[in-house]
């Protein structure tokens, strides 16, 4: 596996999700995918996302840390849990998830 430098100020691709309330800037480097995602204020994935890919819940596990902004977790089979700056997180399939207050949250996952 090569080593390698990349950055979130020239991305290899950006997304734009549920109609731009969700930003993704992907980066690729050294064999890995990091991902930066914006999701603004009211954001909510079964609200935004699931009529778009049509099921109820987020499929993919996450791992990564909280930049900035809070977030609430309904995870399938288990009691909700917030996060916020500086939290590390590993989210399962089946979750739903929505974002809190009036500032957009950061998530940043490899």
């Amino acid at each position: 596996m090569s080593s390698g430098r990349g950055s979130f100020s020239e991305p290899t691709e950006r997304q734009e999700l549920a109609g731009g309330r969700v930003i993704v800037e992907v980066v690729h480097v050294g064999g890995v995918e990091a991902r930066r995602a914006w999701h603004a204020p009211g954001w909510k994935w079964s609200e935004h996302v699931a009529p778009e890919v049509g099921v109820p819940r987020c499929p993919k596990r996450h791992v990564g840390l909280i930049e900035s902004g809070r977030m609430r977790v309904e995870p399938a089979d288990g009691e909700p849990f917030d996060v916020g700056p500086g939290d590390v997180v590993v989210i399962e399939p089946g979750h739903d998830a929505w974002t809190l207050g009036d500032e957009g949250c950061v998530l940043i996952e490899f």
